[in-house]
């Protein structure tokens, strides 16, 4: 919820520097501005200029801003006036020329490094951003736009000569801290924010991604961070030909009011809950849900749940409220993130209760049952999960919550079987961060529960492999702390088991203690080797065996061990390279730095 009470903060906020209130409006299909009511006689332009990034110049009808690389912004803007409060409106065209991109206004921006930017992108969706001292701040994330196309189309089709991209309004409206925002006479937000308090006024341009036609021209790949790019001086202007450019917009109008009436009657209009769509609301509400903003969210469906019904009253005598299993999910969700328990398993209720079969219902359940879980109701938990089993995805989730309560009442045996469910679901999935190959998205902690309860079940050696198979997730995951956490178990229930005798050698090097990393390799090896069926031998138990020799300047040991690592995985170019180096080196001389990369490598081995 915002801080802010319900008056402005700057009732008469609407200071300009050299000039009085009045209203600017710049049409580029005219020759000059229209200036009302400014003291300054000077004609308030934007200060066009351009840069080898991108450029800025007039055409017949509009202000062009054409970027010529993907992932940055550029902007220009009117240098003479600072604003506090104003209403602002805008006609914009964009082309992504492909691409994906976003065009708006940039406001309040007291230098280049801070400033407010809303944008409204290529696909219809709107976004608003504050940057501050060069950090930035998302206030509203990207929030689709109802009928974006279509208005667009119908924006196109208005137009004398045929024009390629969309084309939309916008409107801002600021008063102290509260901040309004339109897209073709569409509300599509509103938030509350003191950062800044005046600044100047630009309009800007940025590029998310190139089309596939560009990509192939470039031949590079650009830095995937926004680059926000400041204007150069004038001698460096530059008109590129038309397939230089990832995407171009159009500034075709903007008019900035900044008389006190004037952006009081706004403010008043579009703060008034019966002129904004209830649906515009809801959608604000998934975008706040989406950036953890539950407070905000949850403010959003129920203004939006008011809206409705009292559209309702005014035609229907017969007044019955109206709730869709969407947004009862939602407002679920959001209540539940606020601890308001009551108010959440109301509205889950009203979803099992009227729609039992359908895939909000399903969502519904697990949702219940986490809400169990919070209110530590352990036994309606386990009853509701076994009485609507065939209603509930059987997933992870279902069997983690379940497994819970079961630990909860003491039920070991069967809560370490539900953990291992949930457990080995999560084995079968993969996740992919940036440019690094899929990794398995196993559920470490889920392995460590079921091992848990299984010992507490006097299971032990099931116990154990489970406590193992957690040990390597963690190793791979390089999670020393939770592998850390995990020592004595495998000290206690492993003593005589090579496999885990071998996973505290290897604990052991991570935190680099050699010594007992040798003697850790050294009984797993004796335990495998005493076994009447051996099972296979561990090609990086003798790599890392190897280094510890190598480190304490035994040559000989660590050519012996490696050369076993070798010959295990000869494909393996780590364990190769490691014994070609040792081989031509008389001396150690391995850096910290060098051995956590060895480390490194070696966990998934």
């Amino acid at each position: 919820m915002s801080p802010f009470s319900g008056k402005p903060i700057f009732p008469h906020s609407n200071k300009i520097r050299n000039s009085s209130e009045g209203k600017l409006i710049i049409n580029f299909a005219r020759s000059a501005p229209k200036i009302f009511g400014f003291r300054s006689g000077k004609q308030a332009l934007f200060d066009i200029k351009s840069e080898t990034s991108y450029n800025s110049y007039l055409s017949d009808k509009s202000l062009v801003l054409g970027l010529k690389k993907p992932n940055c912004i550029a902007w220009t803007d009117i240098p003479e006036l600072e604003h506090q409060d104003h209403v602002i409106e805008a006609r914009f065209r964009l082309d992504g020329l492909g691409g994906y991109a976003a065009a708006g206004i940039i406001f309040r921006m007291m230098h280049d490094e801070s400033y407010y930017l809303a944008l409204v992108s290529s696909k219809g969706y709107f976004r608003l951003d504050l940057i501050k001292n060069n950090s930035p701040k998302t206030l509203i994330g990207w929030t689709e736009i109802s009928d974006f196309n279509s208005a667009s189309d119908t924006a196109l089709t208005k137009k004398r000569e045929p024009a390629e991209g969309v084309s939309f309004n916008m409107s801002i409206i600021t008063y102290g801290t509260y901040l309004i925002f339109l897209v073709n006479n569409k509300w599509v937000g509103k938030t509350s924010d003191d950062s800044i308090t005046s600044g100047r006024i630009g309009f800007a341009l940025a590029s998310y991604e190139e089309s596939a036609e560009q990509k192939t021209i470039s031949g590079e790949q650009d830095d995937q961070n926004m680059e926000h790019k400041k204007p150069l001086p004038a001698a460096n202007r530059e008109k590129p030909e038309h397939g230089e450019y990832v995407c171009k917009a159009y500034l075709e109008y903007i008019s900035i009011d900044t008389r006190l009436r004037s952006i009081e009657d706004s403010f008043r209009k579009w703060n008034d809950d019966s002129n904004i769509n209830a649906e515009y609301r809801l959608r604000l509400a998934e975008t706040f849900a989406a950036m953890n903003e539950y407070s905000k969210s949850l403010e959003q469906i129920e203004k939006a749940w008011k809206r409705r019904d009292d559209t309702i009253r005014d035609v229907t005598a017969g007044y019955s409220k109206v709730r869709t299993r969407r947004e009862l999910l939602l407002a679920a969700r959001m209540s539940s993130r606020l601890e308001q328990y009551k108010e959440a398993e109301e509205y889950i209720n009203m979803i099992i209760d009227q729609w039992p079969d359908s895939a909000e219902a399903k969502l519904a359940y697990t949702e219940k049952m986490r809400l169990l879980t919070e209110l530590n109701k352990f036994k309606e938990l386990k009853d509701f999960a076994i009485k609507h089993s065939p209603q509930i995805d059987n997933d992870a989730d279902y069997f983690a919550l379940l497994a819970r309560s079961l630990w909860e009442l003491k039920d070991y045996k069967n809560s370490a079987d539900a953990w291992e469910k949930a457990y080995k679901m999560t084995c079968s999935k993969t996740v992919q961060q940036s440019s690094e190959p899929e990794q398995s998205a196993a559920n470490g902690v889920y392995a460590v529960n079921a091992a848990n309860a299984n010992e507490n079940a006097k299971r032990k050696k099931k116990a154990l492999s489970l406590y193992l198979a957690a040990g390597k997730i963690f190793l791979n995951q390089d999670n020393i702390p939770e592998l850390a956490a995990l020592m004595p178990k495998l000290a206690s229930l492993g003593a005589n088991d090579w496999e885990a005798r071998a996973l505290i050698g290897k604990w052991a090097f991570s935190i680099e203690d050699y010594k007992k990393c040798a003697g850790e390799f050294e009984t797993s090896e004796k335990i495998r080797l005493a076994q009447k069926k051996q099972p296979k031998p561990d090609p990086a138990l003798y790599y890392l065996w190897g280094l510890t020799y190598h480190f304490k300047g035994s040559k000989k040991n660590a050519v012996t061990m490696i050369e076993k690592a070798v010959k295990l995985a000869p494909d393996y170019e780590l364990f190769r390279a490691k014994l070609a180096e040792i081989k031509g080196k008389d001396k150690s001389g391995e850096t910290k730095k060098g051995r956590a990369k060895t480390k490194k490598q070696t966990d998934s081995n």
